[in-house]
């Protein structure tokens, strides 16, 4: 049989201290400077790259519109034969 292990009580367990409250505008103004930090580290593309990964979405969505188009055509074809 397991003794069940009891956890010494003789030493003091350290209470948290109060957290410090920081005015709201303060907190406000810090996180925005951090997002500025942040938006000089990012890598912007140039644009030529910028326009080819346009013109791609562009190319990928417009396929994607005749593929539905053509399913949608093809399901309601069907769907109108059997259900007259």
């Amino acid at each position: 049989m397991a003794v069940p292990k009891i956890k010494d009580a003789s030493s003091p367990r350290r209470k948290a201290g109060p957290k410090e409250r920081q005015n709201p505008l303060v907190s406000l103004v810090q996180y925005f400077k951090d997002v500025r930090s942040e938006f000089k580290k990012v890598m912007w593309p140039g644009r030529a790259e910028l326009v080819s990964a346009t013109i791609v979405v562009v190319v990928a969505l417009a396929f994607f519109i005749v593929f539905t188009g053509v399913f949608d055509f093809i399901f309601q074809k069907i769907i109108t034969a059997v259900l007259p």
